[in-house]
């Protein structure tokens, strides 16, 4: 591993990291709007990345990724909520679970609005390390709000559409997607079988920089 392609990996990881935190860190704090302090409880609600990283889903397989020369990809530790703390349990569950994706949607347009106000950082200048960690939060921002969208349990649009279920729906998903979603999901990634999400999320980061570009 080179050094230039040593920084670029350095500077993947420490975005990554910052993404999965505003993503957990808006999560809790959804939760406790509504009612829900569990997270706060947890320490979770906390933009300080510690309490949020997973040994293996945020630095080990993402470093594992990076020598494999592929696309750096990781979870934070699950946000865990309580649905009975909620006036409406359902939809305060699905509400907690939308706030995932919706902020790292929300975060790929901050990110992309940093790299407009740094756009005429010259190569050398430290302008242009946070012009390339801005590049490096919108695209992986994007990939994150992608992929967590999956109708796939523990993902949140598996929670989202297990809560919209009828009682029958629920049980038949509790009994053949629930045990097996994470196995699933962890094999189409070793198996490249989630690669589409990368022109999904580059779609996303394409449409949202052309309306940063006319704001700004």
């Amino acid at each position: 591993m080179d050094y230039a392609y040593g920084a670029k990996v350095v500077n993947m990881m420490i975005a990554l990291i910052i993404a999965l935190t505003l993503r957990e860190a808006t999560r809790a704090l959804t939760a406790r709007i509504l009612g829900d302090r569990t997270p706060q409880l947890d320490g979770r609600l906390t933009l300080n990345p510690v309490p949020h990283i997973d040994p293996v889903g945020t630095l080990l397989f993402p470093f594992i990724g990076a020598l494999l020369g592929g696309f750096i990809f990781g979870w934070a530790k699950p946000v865990h909520v309580d649905p009975r703390y909620f006036k409406n349990p359902k939809w305060g569950h699905i509400m907690v679970a939308a706030s995932g994706p919706a902020s790292s949607f929300l975060f790929t347009f901050v990110a992309l609005i940093g790299m407009q106000l740094m756009s005429g950082a010259q190569e050398g200048s430290v302008l242009i390390g946070f012009y390339r960690l801005f590049e490096q939060l919108a695209w992986i921002s994007a990939i994150l709000a992608v992929f967590n969208l999956l109708p796939v349990y523990p993902l949140d649009g598996g929670t989202i559409i297990y809560e919209l279920l009828p009682y029958e729906g629920k049980r038949k998903y509790e009994e053949y997607v629930i045990p097996y979603g994470s196995f699933a999901l962890l094999g189409l990634m070793l198996l490249g079988g989630l690669n589409w999400l990368g022109y999904v999320a580059r779609f996303w980061v394409m449409f949202a920089g052309w309306i940063v570009s006319l704001v700004f």
